[in-house]
């Protein structure tokens, strides 16, 4: 029995949008599955009869169901053409995975930050192909895979000059076909250190925001943060929460730092007030926009003047507008809007408001595209503007990034976009979405955005998959390319997500996976691969691609290899880079 490597690139590109499942969410069996590993869809065709609800407490025991399931199918295959001494080695190397699968001993990846194999993890723990080598008295294989291939595919493994014949060899000798192998092959998620900060907190996080003496304000739906009695904010010091006072009542949307003072803002705080403030002994209540139900929305200092958007509710209806502090009193900003104000934002000494708006509600009705700029006399349209509420603005390294809807009632939108300095300069950064963020429950939206180091850190509610093999949701980055990298699976939205000491904090409705506040150490995150620039000969390509200018340095575990797609013919090729 010869092996022969299938490929199968059309059928996973055509399955990548389903590649997005956390294991605690109840989905069909069979969407787990392919989740852990594409090549359910091409092994097995009764896999659409696995439509029960399914979840798993952790990815460790969705991967062991994954092997146990292949265990079973690849039992029940009819081997007619085996010699009996393969034969006997199937048997005994498929009774080995069952006992490898539930000892649930898996590798983790500390490598990359997206799903992906890992043949032996730096820890000596094998995956489940690497772990029948070793069990069959081939450990010096396994190692030397690991070694020279740790991230391999199988198929890629097969394909490279350095293991098709050993590998290829071993399959044989103990009964087993390429695509069996991959089958059975798991890619493993990222292993990326979160860790509750500080203990977490027991009810839902709406806002972070970083003081000018450096520690970290919290606000939400909690009365308890870090084991400390708080009643909807506290102050998180690096080691400890802090109440402030007797805290505050009511829904909480929105804060920020003026002049020695903390502002907090929303509605129904203090009774029927939208705007707190934290003297340093006690909370002041006083309300900006007066009416049936005072709200805030958003809170900004911008040329050292506190401004706020908001709703005043009245018996003709809706006003939505912003105000700025003068002195002791609040005046209006320019013109009313037709829709709700949900952020505020300094841009190029221009006060920029971004929301659900899509004109000024005055009588000639000038067009504001969901984001605005104020001109000194009114609200103008930003560039062309973009074509969906707008939730969160960030000015970070010379221009201004918008976070918002990415998908309404079916139709794409912006979800994330690149305001430059110059008026009109405008660039979507998720061009159409289609090759990596999908619905999650409800239309999925960008709610929050941070910044560091040139990345781009964003919440919300939405789903990633970023390659064929990656999970995520509700919180991701975007690396300066045109490139989403998810971060972590939560189970609830990601409401605000802030950097502090360095190291990425998020807060929001998750509580399964960590209690409401979490943070992750930018010190030890994995940087993507650089951008670099290379030559490739021939051109065009026939048959093979060498490429020069890529230096080991540039590829995930020094790998001497890079892996390349040809297309006359299609082919999987292994070619060496020239150092």
């Amino acid at each position: 029995m010869r092996i022969t490597s299938t490929l199968l690139l059309i059928a996973l590109a055509a399955f990548s949008a389903k590649a997005a499942l956390p294991p605690f969410r109840s989905a069909p069996m069979h969407d787990h599955l392919l989740e852990v590993n594409a090549q359910w869809q091409s092994q097995d065709p009764a896999l659409t009869r696995l439509s029960d609800a399914s979840a798993f407490n952790d990815e460790s025991e969705r991967i062991r169901t994954h092997l146990l399931l292949v265990r079973e199918r690849l039992a029940q295959r009819a081997n007619n053409a085996l010699a009996p001494a393969q034969r006997a080695n199937r048997i005994a190397l498929l009774q080995r995975l069952g006992d490898y699968a539930n000892g649930r001993r898996f590798p983790s990846n500390h490598v990359l930050d997206y799903r992906n194999p890992v043949f032996i993890d730096p820890y000596g723990v094998a995956c489940a192909v690497g772990w029948l080598m070793i069990e069959s008295g081939h450990a010096d294989l396994a190692r030397s895979i690991s070694k020279g291939f740790n991230l391999g595919y199988v198929h890629e493994l097969i394909a490279d000059a350095r293991y098709s014949e050993a590998v290829g060899t071993w399959a044989d000798d103990h009964g087993f076909t390429a695509d069996e192998l991959a089958w059975i092959q798991p890619g493993y998620p990222p292993s990326l250190p979160w860790q509750p900060l500080g203990g977490g907190s027991n009810g839902d996080v709406t806002v972070l925001e970083k003081l000018n003496d450096g520690r970290l304000l919290v606000a939400g739906a909690f009365t308890n943060a870090g084991g400390i009695a708080a009643s909807q904010v506290a102050i998180w010091d690096g080691s400890a929460y802090e109440a402030l006072g007797n805290g505050v009542q009511g829904d909480v949307t929105c804060a920020v730092e003026y002049n020695g003072s903390i502002y907090l803002g929303g509605a129904m705080l203090g009774g029927t007030s939208d705007l707190a403030r934290w003297t340093g002994n006690a909370w002041e209540f006083s309300t900006v926009f007066d009416g049936k139900y005072p709200y805030i929305s958003a809170l900004h200092v911008h040329n050292g003047v506190l401004h706020a958007a908001g709703t005043v509710m009245g018996f003709a209806g809706l006003t939505e507008f912003v105000q700025r502090l003068n002195g002791a009193t609040w005046e209006p900003v320019g013109s009313p809007f037709n829709g709700r104000v949900l952020t505020l934002a300094s841009h190029d000494g221009m006060l920029i408001a971004g929301g659900e708006f899509t004109e000024l509600a005055i009588p000639t009705e000038p067009i504001v595209r969901h984001v605005a700029q104020f001109n000194s006399t009114d609200w103008v349209n930003l560039a062309a503007g973009l074509d969906a509420p707008v939730r969160d603005l960030l000015s970070a390294g010379g221009m201004l990034y918008a976070g918002g809807d990415m998908i309404n009632n079916i139709v794409p939108r912006f979800g994330l976009a690149r305001l430059g300095a110059k008026r009109g300069q405008q660039e979507m950064l998720m061009p159409n979405l289609a090759n990596y963020i999908f619905p999650a429950l409800g239309d999925p939206r960008i709610t929050c955005l941070a910044e560091e180091n040139g990345n781009i850190y964003f919440g919300g509610s939405f789903i990633v998959s970023a390659s064929m093999m990656t999970i995520g949701n509700n919180i991701a980055r975007w690396s300066g390319v045109d490139l989403v990298l998810e971060l972590a699976a939560t189970d609830g939205e990601t409401n605000a997500v802030c950097v502090h000491e360095a190291a990425l904090v998020i807060g929001g409705e998750f509580e399964l996976w960590q209690p409401h506040l979490s943070s992750l150490a930018l010190t030890t995150r994995i940087d993507e691969t650089p951008m670099i620039s290379l030559s490739a000969a021939p051109n065009p390509v026939i048959d093979a691609v060498r490429l020069s200018g890529l230096r080991s340095s540039h590829l995930p575990r020094r790998s001497r290899y890079v892996t390349a797609w040809v297309a006359k013919p299609l082919r999987h090729k292994a070619v060496k880079r020239e150092q």
